[in-house]
């Protein structure tokens, strides 16, 4: 084996992309997410998975920012970002705009991540890193889902579990019909 070379890596996508196309249109929500390392590598998440946009609200840090742009790597320039002050009005024009709003977090009711029936159109809302999504995001929701942990630890970093979930949200689960 050997490292490719940019044009082998290019064509290593696009034919990635023919076999594995996105099967839902996405974008993120970002609740509070107060480390602005998380939010420039929720850019590169956002891009990585053709992502439509990110929304920020509460305290999120927003470009620029040293460190978000230090992380992102160039990505918050690619990515479609806009800030709407609060989570009401957030989730009410994303829901305008078609999407089905999916909180990551451990509670009553949650699915796992795994098994989750991921719509056409799906905006995942990632919380605070500390407090999670907050009790008045979630009733603001249409579904919530979470990451089995094997661990001791009961949750992994945001921007980790956001690419998870985004990835399996593209991709979708396996048809068991034959």
């Amino acid at each position: 084996m050997r490292p490719l070379r940019k044009v082998e890596v290019k064509r290593l996508f696009a034919d990635a992309a023919r076999s594995y196309p996105p099967k839902v249109e996405l974008a993120f929500l970002l609740q509070s997410v107060e480390d602005p390392l998380n939010v420039g590598s929720m850019f590169r998440i956002a891009d990585a998975c053709g992502a439509r946009e990110l929304v920020f609200t509460g305290v999120t840090p927003a470009p620029p920012h040293e460190d978000i742009e230090r992380t992102a790597r160039g990505h918050e320039r690619r990515v479609a970002w806009r800030r709407i002050g609060r989570m009401d009005e957030a989730a009410n024009a994303l829901r305008d705009e078609g999407y089905h709003l999916v909180a990551l977090e451990m509670v009553q009711g949650a699915v796992c991540y795994l098994e989750y029936d991921f719509p056409d159109k799906v905006c995942l809302v990632l919380g605070n890193e500390t407090k999670g999504v907050y009790r008045q995001t979630l009733a603001l929701c249409d579904g919530a889902v979470y990451i089995p942990m094997y661990g001791k630890g009961p949750s992994m970093n945001v921007h980790v579990a956001g690419a998870l979930v985004a990835y399996q949200a593209l991709l979708g689960r396996e048809s068991n019909d034959g």
